[in-house]
């Protein structure tokens, strides 16, 4: 069997194992700093990117306010559009009757023209102020069209805006459970008015009706942020009539706040208290 003493204790041997425990301990240093280093570079992280709204109540309550001005605004945007698309339809239709009688009298001018023996002066001028009047009618009408063909443009472009916008607003609120839909048992105080609310919450948008019997109803519209509740009250008859605000109970069953009315009635008071208990 060969010697192999000699060959281990080669000074190239013993080169490369020195390089080769040089390298481990290279290898070793980095890793345990690396190590060191995660729980840092984490904690870094996360302090220089918070989830936007959640670490600020303001911040969302703010972000809600101005979402629900947006939804409102698309409400009423989709409103003016439904109405701007009638007047459309009416124009189109005022139109085409206009390019009928307008054809109707190029034809009668024409059908005359070819037959000079039969055809007086006055016929002939009067066939020509027909077909003027015509004309003008039709120019009317086609400008009416374009007009409301604008607005609805114009309208379509904002709406589809509005929606880009607010699809951002909700993407950056926090995400809740909605709490609040459901159906609620409503005592209006000073008054001690029983009635009902029924409540519809999308994030933290909050939409419903109310019934207070013989003492109006109508529907709700407001937000609901960090267990907070306004909503503006807004009567069949009269309009936005109150505010009202409340929190939510920890278990999630009852409802307690103020209410602010615009106009006082007569014999009324401007203000009072509420509560609201969960039915259903």
């Amino acid at each position: 069997m060969p010697d192999l003493g000699p060959s281990l204790a080669s000074p190239d041997a013993s080169a490369c194992r020195a390089s080769c425990r040089r390298a481990w301990r290279a290898a070793v240093v980095l890793v345990i700093a690396a190590a060191l280093a995660v729980p840092v570079a984490a904690q870094e992280s996360d302090e220089a990117d918070p989830a936007p709204g959640l670490a600020n109540p303001l911040e969302a309550q703010r972000l809600s306010v101005a979402l629900a001005g947006l939804v409102e605004r698309a409400r009423l945007i989709e409103q003016l559009a439904g109405e701007t698309a009638r007047a459309y339809r009416g124009a189109a239709q005022r139109r085409r009757e206009a390019l009928d009688a307008l054809a109707q009298a190029t034809r009668d001018l024409d059908q005359a023209a070819v037959r000079p023996r039969s055809l007086g002066a006055e016929q002939l001028e009067r066939l020509v102020d027909e077909l003027e009047r015509a004309r003008e009618r039709y120019e009317v009408e086609d400008r009416a069209v374009q007009r409301h063909l604008a607005q609805l443009r114009g309208l379509v472009v904002e709406r589809d805006a509005l929606s880009i916008r607010i699809a951002d607003l909700r993407s950056r609120l926090p995400q809740q459970q909605e709490q609040l839909t459901g159906v609620w048992e409503v005592t209006w105080m000073p008054a001690g008015i029983v009635g009902t609310f029924y409540l519809d919450q999308s994030g933290t948008l909050v939409s419903g009706q109310y019934d207070l019997g013989t003492h109006g109803t109508g529907s709700l519209q407001g937000t609901f942020v960090s267990g907070k509740l306004f909503l503006q009250r807004i009567d069949a008859r009269r309009g936005r009539d109150a505010e009202i605000e409340g929190v939510l109970s920890s278990d999630g069953r009852q409802l307690r706040g103020t209410w602010t009315a615009y106009e006082m009635a007569q014999g009324g008071t401007p203000h009072g208290q509420w509560v609201a208990r969960r039915v259903q």
